[in-house]
């Protein structure tokens, strides 16, 4: 391929901050000039900014305009890029390959909310590439001279977690189309895809809105993540005229219009460490698309021996021909501009410079029609011989086959010709395009899906669906009738009004009654889940306009009322995702009011974030049986080990038959619930195996591992006065609940480990410096109070400038163990850093208890995964209600802590001022006791002097004390001391 072919062109396009970034203060990370990309850091580290050039480098951040009809257009002087100048120039060079006769490829690629999709459809007036494409294809025909038929076919496909689905079809089969590999051409395509014949613009918009309904509609049903999924529209464009000789030619081309899924990296989302990290599908499409680049980079640069391996996902297989074949391809890379994004946007740069290396050799697709037509009848007869005359045989190598394999591969064979034959019948029909046109037309008239659905929104009440991809939101209406409106499953009998399918949804859901224009909406009974604004629904509520409104888990959808168009105060007038998404995190408690910190905004992303996935596991949980429940939890620095100085965003994981449970990382909790979808969409399909799997390969299966039940910290003041710690501390959870105790020594001694003495106290820490400094730690005893640890009980703790954590030993069938652990710390110097630590920081003592699979109590494996949820969520309510306004968070019971620490260092003080004190007396009352010839006053003096400063210190107290002896002793004796004054 070094030899010649034409490069692939790549652009990169920036688009502006969105709503969250413009909250969050973000900084621009971007910077564009004529075809070149900077990428600055986003760190304020001062690092050198990365430079990239392409074809083209559109800067669509910022210096727009929206016009009247809510078009954005470019300032004067501005270089902004606009829709329109992006389709000029890549669209239209996609169009002018296309009437040449060369097949075409425009990939879309970047991070979820990076703008691809904007750039290839576009959203309202603001046209992407594949409409105006579409649209400009057609008033070229339309404007042709006649002496050329042109004829246009359109297909629109998704791929899931490596399966395919027809997105003009609103049912697909189980487990998705096939892909099969054309044995004459060596290519692969979809076997039954449905390809439609369209005459117009309008009927190609009606497709592409019918397409993305059903994705949508499909996505909710199946649990899938729409931004994990690559949309694929192919138009197939036929030139039918007469060469020089009269002789009818066909020249096609096919147009490949890729919007690929979110481009995250799956290491971004911190999955390492799950033993089921390759068990997801949801992220080998795009890291074989990688490995396809890279490989055909590799071999434009002139390598050897390159294995290009197409064949590793359905993605790439489908593809084969665009990316490195008989194609003109196109790649638009869409870049985040916020610092936030920094990593991904490098990601996603770094991979748009990989694919212009690329070259292919497009060829002009042009056969006479008799010779395609004569070739598809040959090869039609060639595979019905091979079936009925027996020409299907074992290959070449099968001699050491079983008979049964013999016949499996067979069939396999036999499979493959009959859906080549059916392909080819295809083929066949594709050659009465005019015939097909019309049978379609009768069968499926084109109507302005979009004018009549725009004209019953404005007039009746109606549900507008919510979906995280902003494109595939408001592309689903139920519109609501005159009486009464029910919802529930398709297997419902009488078959309800608005049928939803998926999780947590019932036979019969909802009931909505329509009484002049007041909407009523109640559950159909106390089971059925449904959410308004956030709040679960008990009975029957009025509903306002602009309210949002959750059926099950994940069908959430925006009220419309236009007969009574007023919303509830604080209502936004546009309704989108993330606002009802924190709107639902807001009423479970788990988002901050107020002027947030910059943790706290990267705390409540998170949470908006997970708060569907956890509800949606959860709902798989409850229709699988698999006695799971999963909950957000918030770990504050304090209750973390290490050094974090961040709030930290985990997903627990329960058993809800003996209690064990695991923290997740968010990136091992976002792999573990890809591989949930792909086991749910498998028990959709009717795979009996989901039931029966072995626990290893179910991701609702964790093995028993040590869990932390709390931590306990012990403030370190005392140690720089020379002074111990001695006392009983609370073990507390991530929640602030007290789960024990323990009583912890932590005490100056010598390198020995023998305690310092009585007169090594210091008031003034600053005395220790320079010198060694020793302390032991002695971890004495402990109380837990779950009776399910006592299988094992461990403390895990380090110290100052400790890489290693040190270990207890484990204590085994016992709640209160005697672990008498002790250990020496030796700090070679006593430094600034070190007196700061010991000011400052604490030893945080983590309490380990060890989890096995226990039996389960009888009574509780008689209830299902949904009934053992509800109790324990009456469990945590009862709980809630007697804590009441005392319970104490993470954050609170450290700062109790901490001034348990002062007061307890204040208290050694005093005892050791006290213990100076009552010495001094004593040495007083023996020098009153003296008879007055043995009243010496210096070695009096020096006596009280040696107490005093015992420590070295100059408290100004005994500097008063001493000074006032001095002054008495003169006075007294009418001589001058000879023991200077003391400053």
């Amino acid at each position: 391929m070094s030899g010649g072919g034409e490069s692939v062109k790549v652009a990169v396009r920036v688009r502006p901050f969105n709503s969250r970034e413009k909250e969050r203060g973000a900084k621009l990370v971007v910077e564009m000039k004529g075809a070149t990309t900077k990428l600055l850091c986003g760190d304020g580290s001062g690092e050198e900014p990365k430079t990239f050039t392409f074809d083209y480098s559109y800067w669509s951040h910022d210096g727009f305009t929206e016009q009247p009809d809510g078009i954005l257009l470019a300032d004067p002087g501005s270089s902004y890029a606009s829709q329109q100048n992006v389709f000029n120039d890549l669209g239209q060079g996609v169009l002018d390959n296309a009437f040449q006769g060369f097949n075409c490829s425009l990939f879309a690629y970047g991070q979820t909310g990076s703008g691809k999709s904007y750039s290839m459809v576009g959203y309202g007036n603001n046209k992407g590439i594949v409409p105006i494409t579409c649209d400009v294809l057609f008033k070229t025909i339309e404007a042709s001279d006649g002496k050329t038929k042109y004829e246009v076919t359109f297909s629109m496909l998704e791929i899931y977690n490596e399966q395919v689905r027809d997105l003009l079809q609103k049912v697909n089969p189980k487990g998705g189309l096939q892909v099969r590999q054309n044995p004459k051409e060596g290519l692969f395509y979809v076997q039954a895809l449905k390809k439609v014949a369209v005459g117009s613009y309008r009927e190609i918009e009606n497709k592409i809105e019918e397409g993305t309904s059903n994705r949508t509609v499909a996505a909710t049903q199946m649990n899938a993540t729409s931004s994990r999924a690559h949309t694929v529209v192919t138009i197939q464009f036929d030139q039918i005229s007469k060469n020089d000789v009269g002789q009818e030619t066909k020249k096609t081309s096919v147009i490949n219009l890729v919007d690929l899924a979110g481009s995250e990296r799956a290491d971004s989302t911190g999955a390492t460490g799950d033993r089921l990290k390759e068990g997801a599908n949801i992220n080998k499409s795009l890291s074989s698309l990688g490995n396809v680049i890279s490989a055909l980079a590799d071999l434009s640069m002139g390598k050897k021996k390159v294995l290009v391996p197409y064949r590793d996902s359905v993605l790439t297989k489908l593809l084969q021909n665009a990316l490195g074949g008989n194609s003109k391809t196109i790649m638009i890379a869409a870049l985040s501009p916020a610092d936030i994004n920094h990593d991904e946007t490098l990601g996603t740069l770094r991979y748009a410079d990989r694919a212009k290396k690329i070259k292919n050799k497009a060829v002009v697709n042009e056969n006479p029609v008799e010779k395609l037509i004569r070739e598809l009848r040959e090869e039609n007869e060639r595979l019905k011989s091979a079936m009925t005359g027996g020409g299907i045989v074992a290959p070449e190598g099968g001699v050491n086959m079983s008979p049964e394999e013999k016949e499996k591969m067979r069939q396999q064979m036999m499979e493959e010709i009959k859906a080549q034959l059916m392909a080819n019948q295809e083929a066949m029909e594709d050659f009465d395009w005019d015939k097909k046109h019309q049978q379609q037309m009768e069968d499926e008239p084109t109507l302005d899906h979009k004018a009549i659905n725009q004209s019953r929104r404005s007039k009746e009440p109606h549900f507008a669906n919510l979906n995280e991809d902003n494109m595939l939101s408001n592309v689903v209406f139920h519109f609501l009738g005159s009486d009464e409106t029910t919802i529930g499953r398709k297997d419902a009998d009488p078959q309800p009004t608005i049928m939803l399918s998926g999780l947590s949804i019932s036979k019969q859901h909802a009931i909505i009654t329509n009484s002049d224009g007041e909407i009523t909406l109640r559950p159909y009974s106390s089971s059925c889940k449904i959410k308004v604004n956030g709040v679960p629904l008990a009975g029957a509520r009025s509903l306002e306009h602009l309210d949002r409104v959750m059926f099950g888990s994940n069908h959430l959808f925006v009220f419309h009322n236009p007969l009574n168009p007023k919303a509830a105060e604080g209502t936004p007038p546009v309704v989108e995702w993330e606002f009802a998404q924190k709107e639902l995190a807001e009423a479970r408690g788990l988002m901050a009011g107020g002027n947030l910190t910059q943790d706290q905004q990267r705390t409540q992303d998170q949470i908006v974030e997970l708060l569907p996935m956890v509800n949606e596991v959860n709902a798989v949980s409850e229709e699988l049986d698999k006695h799971k429940g999963f909950e957000i939890v918030l770990l504050s620095e304090e209750a973390q080990e290490g050094t974090n100085r961040e709030t930290k965003v985990m997903v627990k994981m329960k058993d809800l038959l003996n209690q064990n449970s695991w923290l997740w990382e968010r990136g091992k909790f976002i792999n573990r619930r890809y591989v949930i979808q792909e086991l749910y969409q498998r028990y959709i399909d009717g795979d009996e195996h989901v039931l029966k799997m072995p626990k290893e390969e179910d991701p609702f299966w964790e093995p028993p591992e040590d869990v932390l039940i709390g931590t306990a910290n012990v403030f370190l003041q005392s140690l720089s006065y020379y002074l111990d710690f001695d006392d009983k501390v609370a073990v507390t959870d991530f929640k602030g609940k007290e789960e024990g105790s323990l009583v912890v020594c932590i005490a100056p001694c010598n390198q020995n480990g023998q305690p310092i003495g009585e007169d090594d106290f210091v008031d003034d820490p600053n005395e220790l410096l320079g010198k060694p400094y020793h302390f032991k730690v002695n971890i004495r005893n402990g109380e837990i109070h779950k009776s399910r640890f006592s299988h094992g009980l461990k403390v895990k703790y380090k110290c100052y400038n400790e890489n290693e954590y040190t270990w207890t030993d484990e204590k085994k069938e016992t709640l209160s163990p005697e672990w008498n652990h002790s250990r020496i710390v030796s700090i070679p110097s006593t430094t600034e850093d070190v007196l700061s630590y010991f000011e400052n920081s604490s030893v945080k003592f983590s309490v380990y208890g060890r989890q096995i699979d226990t039996a389960p109590d009888s009574k509780l494996t008689k209830l299902t995964t949904k009934e053992l949820r509800q109790m324990e969520n009456m469990q945590d309510s009862g709980r809630k209600a007697r804590i009441g306004s005392s319970a104490v968070d993470a954050d609170g019971q450290d700062e109790v802590g901490q001034i348990k620490g002062e007061l307890l260092l204040l208290k050694r003080k005093f005892e050791r001022l006290e213990k100076k004190e009552r010495r001094l007396q004593e040495i007083c009352k023996q020098w009153e006791q003296k008879p007055a010839e043995e009243q010496q006053f210096e070695p009096f003096y020096r006596s009280v002097s040696a107490v005093a400063f015992s420590t070295g210190a100059k408290l100004k107290t005994r500097v008063h004390m001493l000074n006032k002896m001095r002054q008495i002793h003169e006075k007294a004796t009418g001589q001058k001391s000879q023991v200077c004054s003391v400053m």
